[in-house]
């Protein structure tokens, strides 16, 4: 167990989530808790007249977040857009603006610096958000800050927005896109096979995700009142809701959409695996009846079911309906090793 003063590195006790928790905590009436959405969701949001606004923030460090030998900084400035905007999306919002501050490692050049402030630039474009500002310094380690800013509906009293602690049992869980995916074209990056042309979408969804913020938007209007974005991993971010909504989760192997590429690339084992537990894909997971999930405006593929049963955990189940544990589940920021980048 580790000592009260030293901070986790091999998630023995005490990982990212519990340690936010902790903090909370100490701050007791420090923290926001009655803000319209308080922390512990993808974003918090308070009221400002008669909408709401949306916030979040990300810090991405080079060797937990990134590694130089798997993307250039230009790749790095957008996922750190992506990424943000992602956590937009997970609450329905409409995102707007973000906040950047950088702080740069002495290897750091200008033209490096081009090259983020391109990725950033080619990111805010796909994904309709503008810069506001930020600072700028040198330190012994490269990092991004962003902070986000979006918009969700007030209808009077009642905000419209997505939640982490809005699932009911017998709701049915669906998600878009190919969940796996980044994972896979980061093992294809480091087993040097990148160049495969089967490779390029994997690869693509590793170096330069898109955030679902139009499904996220959709789903509001559709009536959804559940999500989250799938960026430390399918079935890890699923217990987020579980836990938050005091239900079970069940997922239905078969029905993950793996992307097919991975499959022929990696085998059906660890392309399911990834799918299961790699993370960063920046797709959506939206929990509903089966009735409002088919008026969203998006493709989404049903992959499982809101049980009672195992309340605060998600189980994966193969064809044959035996639990089906993947080579990990997600991450956790603070557990990683640092060998695989985390959001």
């Amino acid at each position: 167990m580790p000592d009260d003063d030293q901070l986790p590195t091999t998630g023995d006790d005490l990982g990212e989530f519990a340690l936010i928790a902790r903090i909370i905590e100490r701050l007791g009436d420090a923290a926001a808790s009655d803000i319209l959405v308080p922390p512990g969701d993808d974003a918090a949001i308070w009221r400002a007249g008669s909408e709401g606004v949306v916030a979040t923030i990300d810090a991405l460090t080079e060797g937990t977040h990134w590694r130089a030998d798997t993307m250039d900084l230009e790749d790095v400035g957008w996922r750190a857009v992506t990424a943000n905007v992602s956590d937009l999306a997970a609450m329905g919002a409409e995102p707007g603006y973000l906040l950047v501050a950088a702080s740069l490692g002495p290897d750091v050049t200008p033209s490096d610096l081009d090259g983020f402030a391109d990725g950033l630039a080619g990111s805010c474009r796909a994904h309709g958000v503008r810069i506001a500002g930020g600072d700028i310094v040198r330190g012994t380690a490269t990092m991004f800050t962003i902070a986000a800013y979006g918009s969700a509906v007030l209808d009077g009293d009642e905000l419209r927005a997505l939640r982490r602690d809005a699932a009911r049992v017998d709701d049915l869980v669906a998600v878009s896109g190919h969940p796996g995916a980044s994972a896979a074209g980061l093992a294809l990056i480091e087993r040097g096979q990148s160049g495969a042309p089967e490779a390029k979408p994997l690869v693509e969804a590793h170096r330069r995700p898109l955030a679902r913020a139009a499904a996220g938007r959709s789903a509001v209007a559709a009536g959804i009142g559940c999500a989250i974005d799938v960026s430390d991993g399918l079935l890890q971010d699923l217990d987020h809701i579980a836990e938050a909504s005091r239900v079970g989760i069940e997922v239905d192997c078969d029905a993950v959409p793996v992307h097919p590429a991975a499959r022929s690339l990696l085998g059906d084992t660890e392309a399911l695996d990834l799918a299961l537990g790699g993370g960063e894909d920046f797709e959506l997971v939206l929990v509903g009846d089966e009735a409002t999930l088919s008026g969203v405006a998006a493709e989404v593929m049903v992959i499982g079911r809101v049980v009672a049963e195992h309340p605060g955990e998600t189980v994966a189940r193969d064809a044959g309906g035996a639990r089906y544990e993947p080579a990990r589940r997600g991450w956790d920021q603070l557990a990683a090793s640092g060998t695989e980048p985390t959001s």
